[in-house]
């Protein structure tokens, strides 16, 4: 999630902007840990994103996945999404080497 949120980051000229690398990691860290399947959710997200953004990891993942796994969630009645916590930013900063 730190690599994506980075390179996404310096594409835009803001490699080291904390608001831009937040602003791209939040929609990873927004699923509910605790929840097995919002965390199932969550590493398809990230692949996706790996797919997109390095093309790595393409042969098994693809961007429909993840769209059958968030209609499973919502058909479910499950809500996955919520706001990352402080330590969740603040580790992900330090983790990315800003302040």
């Amino acid at each position: 999630m730190a690599r994506v949120a980075s390179a996404r980051c310096k594409k835009a000229n803001a490699s080291s902007d904390s608001a831009c690398l937040l602003t791209e990691a939040t929609p990873f860290l927004k699923y509910r840990p605790e929840d097995p399947d919002c965390r199932y959710v969550s590493g398809t997200a990230l692949s996706v994103a790996e797919c997109s953004d390095f093309e790595e990891g393409c042969q098994s993942v693809d961007a429909k996945d993840l769209d059958h796994q968030l209609a499973a969630l919502q058909n479910a009645g499950k809500d996955c999404s919520r706001e990352p916590t402080d330590s969740e930013r603040a580790e992900l900063l330090k983790l990315l080497g800003t302040k």
